[in-house]
């Protein structure tokens, strides 16, 4: 049996990519969802025609009972879990001034803390199986910083902080954890923005690669975090923005 992998948020754009991505190199995937499962068998249907095996899960990855149960019917599938991909998210942008306490708790309960529960409850499983990969998904907002999505770029900062911790916490047991910062990818969420002035604008002046970057390049990245060939790689930013943010 090849590896094992489980996709927070994994039906649909950057988690899609990243769940074909890894089933392309023989991993067997289990999907999460919150309230999509229509796009998450879509894509199972996909992975199970490259061979591998997919199992698709309804979690709130923001609840620890519900990633425990997730974490559990994973491993009574597959019996091991050899990767994490903290990939569920949500991007509401807003001026900060207008910001609620509600919609603050949200964002980051929904972006930080959900990154915190699920590598809490895998890191045991990975420790009972001698070792792992853990790979989270924040973005070049928590980088930058952004007057339109403040508590957004807060999350995601969160993420990349908790990466570096996590990475030293894990080590020892032979556990990997690293982060992968998307900037501006084409997804069925981002055409808007993309394809409007402003967007053209701020790819021609702000991207020197002067594009938007595609969901398959950042799952190769994960792709690559994940295989044996990022074996002494843990507690890095792999930054897949096409030059936006150069840290």
């Amino acid at each position: 049996m090849g590896k094992t992998a489980i996709i927070t948020g994994g039906g649909r754009g950057i988690g899609r990519a990243i769940t074909l991505a890894l089933a392309e190199r023989r991993t067997n995937v289990i999907l999460s969802y919150l309230t999509r499962r229509d796009s998450c068998e879509s894509t199972a249907t996909d992975v199970r025609a490259l061979g591998c095996e997919a199992l698709v899960v309804q979690a709130d990855v923001t609840q620890r009972e519900s990633v425990r149960q997730l974490i559990s019917t994973a491993t009574e599938k597959f019996g091991k879990i050899d990767v994490l991909v903290n990939n569920a998210g949500i991007l509401r942008q807003k001026a900060f001034n207008t910001i609620s306490d509600e919609e603050w708790d949200t964002m980051l309960a929904t972006n930080l803390k959900s990154v915190f529960l699920c590598s809490q409850e895998i890191i045991a499983v990975m420790v009972r199986q001698g070792g792992g990969s853990i790979i989270n998904i924040s973005s070049s907002g928590g980088q930058l910083g952004g007057i339109l999505a403040v508590h957004y770029a807060a999350s995601k900062a969160g993420v990349i902080s908790l990466t570096r911790s996590l990475a030293r916490v894990g080590a020892p047991d032979g556990i990997r954890v690293n982060c992968v910062t998307p900037g501006l990818i084409e997804t069925e969420m981002s055409q808007k923005e993309i394809h409007s002035e402003v967007g053209q604008q701020k790819i021609s002046r702000e991207i020197p690669l002067r594009r938007a970057g595609l969901a398959s390049e950042v799952a190769g990245a994960v792709a690559f975090l994940a295989s044996e060939e990022a074996a002494y790689i843990t507690g890095q930013s792999i930054n897949v923005n096409g030059g936006l943010y150069m840290g």
